[in-house]
């Protein structure tokens, strides 16, 4: 729009405020304090871009001394080392051994672990909870053995039974047949 147009549509304006305005020059300076602070950031900046480039990354390169965590599974000798350490029987069948483990969580001694040369696994812990360590097993019957309700289980194959007694959760991989005599076992040691 120009200026004839602009003033047709406000209508008459004095010549002296358009003549005035004309001649206004608006101040294109920033106040002092905003140029300074602009001033300041910027050197802010440059230090701070210094000292990461002159310093590189020193402090992101990891230590390479390796980091010491404590094995929560003890290789105990013999059964009676087991017991002693877990505070309860634990009991073995008349074959072979290969291991007796001790697991520690949180600083105790809680799961106790039998590792025969057939390759069976015997476990056992004080609480009612799963202590296979099988995730994922197919159920395939329950057994009363000796009492017990033996929960008879089957992963890629392979056997197990889970079960609890007297405060005990059991599990043994192998031959489910042997369970009846480690009940008997843990019975009458937990007796005598």
């Amino acid at each position: 729009m120009n200026e004839k147009k602009l003033l047709e549509a406000v209508g008459e304006v004095n010549d002296s405020y358009v003549e005035e305005a004309a001649g206004y020059q608006k101040s294109r300076k920033a106040p002092l304090w905003l140029r300074w602070g602009a001033v300041a950031a910027c050197l802010c900046v440059a230090a701070v871009s210094g000292a990461v480039l002159l310093h590189g990354d020193e402090g992101l390169t990891p230590d390479p001394a390796p980091v010491e965590v404590t094995n929560p599974i003890i290789t105990v000798e013999t059964v009676e080392e087991m017991e002693e350490y877990l505070d309860f029987p634990v009991p073995v069948l008349d074959k072979e051994t290969a291991a007796f483990s001790v697991l520690v969580v949180q600083g105790y001694p809680v799961l106790g672990q039998v590792e025969y040369a057939d390759g069976s696994l015997f476990r056992v812990q004080y609480g009612s909870e799963d202590v296979s360590g099988i995730y994922g097993g197919e159920t395939v019957g329950t057994r009363e053995m000796s009492g017990v309700q033996v929960e008879c289980r089957t992963f890629e194959g392979s056997p197990y039974a889970v079960w609890t007694d007297e405060g005990f959760s059991f599990s043994y991989t192998g031959d489910v047949s042997e369970v009846e005599t480690l009940i008997g076992l843990f019975r009458q040691a937990a007796k005598g």
